[in-house]
């Protein structure tokens, strides 16, 4: 996609607080370690698959000690998970299929080490199952909401039918299994957001010109950044990291089966109020816009 010459100041307010504040400085240490070596950023990302995989499995074991050194492997998992983005782009060499495989082993990892916690505390499975089922609509909705906005402000549009678009020429180009996951899961975010869904089967690549067309200009997108702050900041502490990061500090303190209720209440009314403000908040930038649009059309 192409970017705007006029630029904003970069998006830092819909990064998750746990990885801006703890995760992304420790990451960052690590890059400067490897940016000159041969270790590339799937290497990386492998490495955090199979670190992820043995937590797992050292929570099954269901003790004490193996949930504190689980969560600590889970916390290294966490780690790494920013550390591939993050050599990728020190060493340029960013990738389509290396940003899908990250998501993707994330997901592995997740449900990994639910499986493994839900076999070592052999008594939370429908607890376990509503934090996994809440944590995955957080996170589904967090990459919607964060794609959104971030093109909002850095390209003046709305990307996320547009990342639709480009899915599936690539798709039709280059018939990836990894690919048509992606695919499906931003289908996944708008049957959330918007109430719709298209197979790939049923999907006509239309619409480029709309996304063109109404593009903000730089005044605009300036405001839009000051105005969805509040709201990007709301959103940041609903991604997937959040949840992990209590994981391990559960498992840590050896608190897991005693705070899983309530942790799941609490993650639950969070993502709730989230949305409330989210469409009350998208609501009323929508009217302002419209009535500046109609303010516009009235002074020609």
């Amino acid at each position: 996609m192409n970017v705007l010459s006029d630029q904003v100041s970069p998006v830092k307010e819909i990064i998750e607080p746990v990885n801006r504040y703890f995760h992304n400085p420790i990451a960052a240490s690590i890059v400067q370690a490897l940016k000159d070596t041969w270790v590339t950023p799937n290497q990386v990302t492998y490495v955090s698959v199979f670190v992820g995989l043995v937590s797992a499995y050292t929570f099954s074991l269901g003790t004490l000690q193996a949930f504190f050194f689980a969560g600590i492997l889970l916390e290294v998992v966490l780690i790494l998970d920013c550390v591939d983005g993050q050599l990728a782009r020190a060493k340029k060499c960013s990738s389509d299929c290396g940003r899908l495989l990250d998501g993707i082993a994330g997901y592995i990892i997740y449900l990994a080490v639910l499986a493994g916690i839900m076999i070592g505390l052999d008594k939370e499975h429908m607890t376990l199952a509503l934090f996994g089922l809440i944590t995955i609509l957080r996170a589904i909705a967090y990459d919607y909401c964060k794609l959104t906005m971030i093109t909002m402000i850095q390209k003046g549009a709305d990307g996320n039918f547009q990342e639709i678009l480009d899915t599936y020429s690539k798709i039709s180009d280059n018939d990836s299994i990894f690919l048509k996951v992606y695919f499906y899961y931003l289908q996944l975010q708008r049957l959330m957001f918007c109430g719709c869904f298209t197979s790939f089967g049923e999907f006509v690549g239309s619409g480029r010109e709309d996304y063109k067309d109404d593009l903000m200009s730089y005044s605009e997108r300036k405001d839009y950044q000051k105005q969805i702050g509040p709201l990007m900041i709301a959103w940041s502490w609903n991604g997937v990291d959040l949840p992990l990061f209590l994981l391990v500090l559960m498992s840590l303190f050896g608190v897991m089966e005693r705070c899983l209720l309530p942790l799941v209440c609490f993650l639950t009314l969070q993502f709730v109020l989230t949305i409330i403000y989210h469409q009350t908040q998208t609501q009323r930038l929508l009217n302002i816009r419209s009535e500046e649009h109609t303010s516009e059309l009235q002074s020609q």
